[in-house]
């Protein structure tokens, strides 16, 4: 029998490691990667800014989990040292027109004590939080956020969860689902328990493990909760990259896949033809790792149910804009903070990444800082910030942060990176659907779906997703010849 063809679908970390793990399970694949914009990385991309970093800096995801496996085994199968944030820094909440250090025994945000709270929010608002109010046990999954103001107050769900949350997602609390988010709070809402004492015992569980991932849980000589790389995370895809083109891998940038045909079973034709381009591209096995609405246009011909689930799932639009500081003897303090959307500020978050990353600190010429400022939730105006040229959204994004702050050290360079419809927004009952699109995948041996859209937005679960779904795929065509062979 031939070389398998396959076709991956996007040049994103998802698509990259997809690529990979066939590449690694099937030596002899003949395997194409299709990139519709003209870079490698999706929301991996790194800029010199301006020369301040010559060997780059993160202008989208900056970091992954050390605690979880997927990112660090991947690092060092292609032999790339890690590195992790200071210790001598911190974040903060700006609340009431005030900084406060990052409230300490929660789970992203949600008290084990609202004694914790009291300074941050009103005592009255403390208060209400102590006083649990129990709700009815619910059915299945619910909105984080509305669980927790029902539970224990506007406040806890609005000023603390929020911006936690709000940073992972972009996201309004309120609307997300709790499953996907926050699993571990989700038996309290099931079976009707308090929500506090869920939070004590899965702390108490995380710190007797020594690597709680939960800020205030982790001893001072516990594991980093987060790891990137010298010249930033997104250096990650151009390690793949490489990789992938040593091993024979074709990839191609400026390359958008508008369709995708099955092949008739029996006809002794390819199990799918790709529109690629200009090119139909011959495939036993295809995978999509784009974004849903992208998928959903390609597999509308091909499974209308799969493309149904995934044409309705949201995606919020944000921006980061990074500026390189003059801040001479006077250096920033901390490692940035977050805003709840009830401070009706412009940015949403800001992270003083020379302090957070010692790697990045050394890089930059002396007296300078880089600070970078997150604009954009699901659910803004459009007129809110889209649309205004880069420059205004730089000026108005500093202009806030000065504010915030009192800083008034010059800006030597600042730029603007969007991210349009790029992180998926998880409503009530998605893991239920993405569990219903993995069951309708068992219809198409040959086709697999990575990304952001199914099971988390971070890099080790898009990681481990890739993983599952190029195994998924290498077995169909293992699985080929035997069938052909037993008829």
């Amino acid at each position: 029998m031939s070389a398998a063809r396959i076709v991956i679908v996007g040049g994103g970390i998802s698509g990259l490691a997809t690529a990979h793990r066939l590449a690694v399970a099937l030596p002899e694949a003949q395997i194409t990667v299709c990139e519709a914009s003209e870079r490698l990385g999706g929301c991996l991309k790194s800029s010199t800014l301006g020369g301040a970093a010559p060997g780059g800096a993160d202008v989208g995801a900056e970091a992954s989990l050390f605690l979880r496996p997927e990112t660090t085994s991947l690092c060092a199968e292609l032999g790339l040292d890690l590195e992790f944030p200071s210790r001598e820094h911190s974040s903060q909440l700006y609340v009431h027109g005030t900084m406060h250090a990052m409230p300490k025994d929660t789970l992203m945000g949600v008290p084990s004590d609202p004694a914790s709270l009291a300074g941050i929010l009103t005592a009255a608002e403390v208060d209400r939080a102590q006083a649990e109010t129990l709700t009815d046990p619910a059915e299945g999954d619910v909105a984080v956020g509305e669980f927790i103001a029902s539970r224990l107050g506007d406040a806890v769900a609005d000023v603390i969860v929020d911006p936690l949350l709000g940073g992972v997602y972009a996201g309004r609390c309120r609307e997300l689902s709790m499953a996907a988010t926050i699993p571990a709070l989700l038996p309290a809402a099931q079976t009707g328990t308090s929500v506090i004492d869920a939070v004590r015992t899965v702390r108490a569980q995380r710190s007797a493990a020594s690597g709680a991932n939960i800020p205030g849980a982790a001893r001072a000589d516990a594991p980093p909760v987060f790891m990137t790389l010298r010249g930033g995370i997104s250096r990650l895809i151009t390690a793949l990259a490489d990789d992938l083109r040593a091993r024979g891998v074709r990839i191609e940038v400026g390359t958008p896949v508008t369709a995708l045909q099955p092949g008739q079973p029996g006809s002794g034709e390819p199990g799918w033809s790709v529109r690629a381009g200009e090119e139909h591209l011959p495939a036993e096995a295809v995978a999509l790792a784009v974004p849903a609405y992208a998928a959903a246009s390609i597999l509308a011909d091909v499974d209308a149910e799969i493309a149904g689930v995934l044409g309705a799932i949201d995606y919020a639009d944000s921006a980061v804009v990074t500026a390189v500081l003059d801040t001479g003897d006077a250096p920033l303090s901390g490692s940035g903070f977050l805003i709840p959307p009830t401070e009706g500020r412009f940015i949403k978050a800001s992270t003083f990444a020379s302090n957070k990353w010692p790697w990045l600190k050394d890089a930059l010429p002396a007296g300078t800082a880089v600070v970078r400022m997150s604009v954009g939730r699901y659910g803004d105006s459009p007129d809110a910030w889209q649309h205004l040229p880069d420059a205004e959204l730089a000026a108005r994004a500093l202009a806030d942060w000065r504010d915030i702050t009192g800083s008034t050290v010059a800006c030597r360079h600042i730029e603007v990176q969007r991210w349009t419809q790029s992180l998926p927004q998880y409503r009530p009952g998605h893991l239920d659907r993405s569990r219903a699109i993995d069951a309708a995948l068992t219809d198409h041996p040959g086709l697999g779906l990575a990304g952001s859209a199914y099971d988390g937005v971070g890099i080790p679960v898009c990681l481990r997703r890739a993983a599952s779904e190029a195994a998924r795929i290498a077995a169909a065509l293992s699985a080929e010849p035997r069938a052909a062979a037993a008829h």
